[in-house]
């Protein structure tokens, strides 16, 4: 019976991963508190920050004209993501590498925290997927009304670290 019952709770439990909460926890310090409350604050005993060299942001982003690139990892997890502002007014964030089902667990969490800061709700988009290589690229965004602006959260996740780039977070202001 009490294994019947841990496997019953185990079951019903969300995964964890660290990479993946550390990703969304510097999302969160660098991107999502500058759009929510106009600080961004990096916690140095958790994250490693190296901006990029010009060259190398020319070699591995290639599309972005006059923008600082910074490589962000978690010194206990080993998580690795690259951060980014775009003039237009976004924060993207490239992670290298994390559970699914924990990023978009940890990130939905994210939305709803910043919208109560905001006094708002969060307005769930109709999700949007792409199949890439033969898996479901899944892309959800949420819309945050601001007293000032609001503000658009969206992530785009991949069930498998195949590529350089596993996952995609971004804060934006909406137009």
């Amino acid at each position: 019976m009490i294994l019947l019952l841990a496997a019953l709770v185990a079951s019903q439990t969300p995964p964890t991963d660290a990479k993946a909460s550390d990703a969304v926890a510097a999302f969160e310090q660098l991107c999502a508190g500058m759009f929510a409350g106009g600080k961004s604050d990096i916690d140095p005993s958790r994250f490693t920050v190296t901006e990029l060299p010009a060259e190398t942001v020319k070699e591995v982003k290639p599309d972005l004209v006059n923008s600082t690139v910074w490589d962000v990892s978690g010194k206990a997890s080993d998580m690795h993501m690259l951060v980014h502002y775009e003039p237009s007014g976004m924060c993207v964030v490239e992670v290298a590498e994390a559970d699914e089902i924990t990023i978009r667990t940890d990130y939905l969490s994210l939305v709803e925290r910043i919208a109560k800061v905001m006094k708002a709700r969060p307005e769930r988009q109709a999700d949007r997927t792409n199949e890439v290589q033969g898996k479901a690229a899944t892309t959800s965004m949420w819309r945050v009304k601001g007293n000032k602006r609001d503000v658009m959260f969206a992530i785009t996740t991949y069930p498998e670290a195949k590529f350089m780039i596993q996952h995609l977070m971004t804060v934006s202001y909406v137009r």
